[in-house]
This record gives C-alpha cells, sequence and structure tokens, in this order.
C-alpha cells in the first residue's frame, strides 16, 4: 500500500534485499522526482534505482543508505543529490508515521530519530502503541488506495515519481531567509564518504536544477554550496552542480522553485546522464 507517497513499500523493499542494482540514487524528493532510473539505464547500460527520501534531511538519508547496505548487494556507484537545505537544523522529521510499520525492537531507527521531539521510546518496545491513533490511521489507509499504481503493485517505478503539476508560487508569500545549517549533523557527510572509500562505492554528488529567481531567497545558499565543495574537494569527489545551469532558468521545467515537473525531470535526467558518463567510463 503506497502509504506516505510510497515510503513504506520503499522501506519494505529495502528491508526485504531484493535490490541489486550498479547505480543508486540517493537524497531527498528532489532526487525521487528529479532523477529518472529508466532514463539512466537506458544512457549508461547499467542497472538504476532511486532510494530517495522524500522530504528527508542528510540525516535520514543517511540511515537509508545504511540500512540499504546492510540487506542488499553494494552498488558500484552513488549519485547523491545534496540540497542547500540537507544539513538545515529541524525539530519534527517529515511525516514520521511512516517509520511505524518498522519500530519494534529496531532501536537503530530509534537512535536515528530520537532527537526529534515526536519520538517517544515507547513507539518502539510496546507492541501496537504506535498505532494507538486510529482515525488517523483509518484515513490514510483510505487516501492510500485511491493511489495509482504501477503494474508491480508499486506507486514509485524503481522508485522514481515524477509529477505533471503546473507552475504555482506566490512571490509575495516568500521571505528571504538562512537556511539552519547543523554543523553535528554535517559530520555525516565526511562518514558517508569514509564508508564508500572503503567499501570500494564510487561516489558522485549532484545539486539538482532550482529555480534560479528562488535561489535568492536561501541568504547563505552560496556559503553552503562552498561547504560542500569545500569537503568534497578534500576527497577528491565531483559535485555536477545545477544551480546555474540554463535548465534552472527555464520555469516551464518546474512547479515550485525547488521541484521540476515530469517534463523536467526527464530533460534534467538526460543531460545528468551524459554528464556522468565520464565519471562511469573510469
Amino acid at each position: 500500500m503506497p502509504l506516505f507517497s510510497g515510503e513504506v513499500q520503499e522501506w519494505e523493499l529495502i528491508r526485504s534485499g531484493k535490490t541489486k542494482v550498479d547505480l543508486a540514487v540517493f537524497g531527498s524528493s528532489r532526487a525521487f522526482i528529479h532523477i529518472n532510473p529508466q532514463i539512466l539505464e537506458t544512457e549508461l547500460k547499467q542497472t538504476v534505482y532511486n532510494f530517495g527520501l522524500n522530504g528527508s534531511k542528510f540525516k535520514m538519508q543517511y540511515y537509508r543508505f545504511n540500512l540499504y547496505l546492510k540487506h542488499n548487494p553494494k552498488p558500484k556507484t552513488i549519485v547523491w543529490n545534496l540540497d542547500t537545505f540537507s544539513f538545515s537544523h529541524i525539530d519534527e522529521v517529515f511525516q514520521p508515521n511512516q517509520y511505524a510499520p518498522f519500530m519494534l525492537w529496531n532501536f537503530n531507527l530509534y537512535e536515528a530519530l530520537k532527537d526529534y521531539k515526536q519520538t517517544t521510546i515507547w513507539d518502539f518496545i510496546l507492541p501496537l502503541y504506535r498505532y494507538r491513533n486510529q482515525t488517523y490511521w483509518k484515513e490514510q489507509i483510505a487516501s492510500a488506495k485511491k493511489e495509482i499504481l504501477e503494474k508491480d503493485g508499486f506507486f514509485r517505478e524503481d522508485g522514481f515519481k515524477s509529477y505533471n503539476r503546473e507552475w504555482k508560487v506566490n512571490w509575495k508569500k516568500l521571505k528571504k531567509k538562512n537556511a539552519e545549517f547543523d554543523s553535528q549533523e554535517y559530520v555525516l557527510l565526511e562518514k558517508l564518504i569514509k564508508k564508500c572509500k572503503k567499501q570500494n562505492i564510487q561516489l558522485i554528488f549532484t545539486i539538482a536544477p532550482e529555480f534560479y529567481k528562488g535561489q535568492d531567497y536561501m541568504l547563505n545558499r552560496d556559503e553552503i554550496v562552498s561547504s560542500y565543495k569545500k569537503t568534497l574537494s578534500k576527497y577528491n569527489l565531483p559535485l555536477l552542480d545545477y544551480s546555474d545551469d540554463s535548465i534552472s532558468h527555464q520555469q516551464k521545467y518546474f512547479y515550485n522553485t525547488t521541484h521540476m515537473n515530469n517534463v523536467g525531470a526527464d530533460f534534467f535526467t538526460k543531460k545528468l546522464a551524459s554528464d556522468l558518463k565520464p565519471y562511469i567510463s573510469k
């Protein structure tokens, strides 16, 4: 059942250990709705799956990555999309109930979630306690039943889901601000890099397109991207940054400042595939 944009299905797929691919994509929603695995497979001649986690910051993406390596064969290459808000401090994890089916006695998950204020240890040690709000769960299940599934019963196709949505941004309501940067969580980036190096996994980072006018509303955006570049340069790792690419200047490819529509996603993935080829061939 496609609960929470299909995330429950994705978590179960990872835990089942049935995913074996050459190239794995990780990141937030800007990974899972921007990078089309089928296009990458065609262009790169490799098997690909998109493990982008909707609404997530880096901490929970890193948890998904570790869970994936625990239960599945390691990929040859990982493409990881960084956002300028990947390390923003937050008090509440996005859609926390997506984790409910996997909580009981799962203390690795508890460690990943315990710093968020809605997390309680009782969800992890008392059977069925996490489903105490029956009205909520009935509504979620009813909503999920209305979703259109792929032929294999999944909401996403190889982890990917694009949206045919019209541009909808109210510039008057947008306010310029600094993104909170959590230096304690930023250390996870180097942990990821060192782990991939130890396991001989090729690691390539990207920053997917963002509509250029929206970029100005994050005042410390350049500072954050510079931090990424400094860290990746230290380890001689590539960062394919599409912030200033021509695609980021074309509103027709976006439905808001940070998310592309289905046409934009396919257009971007073809460009990404071309840019990945020199690295993959190595």
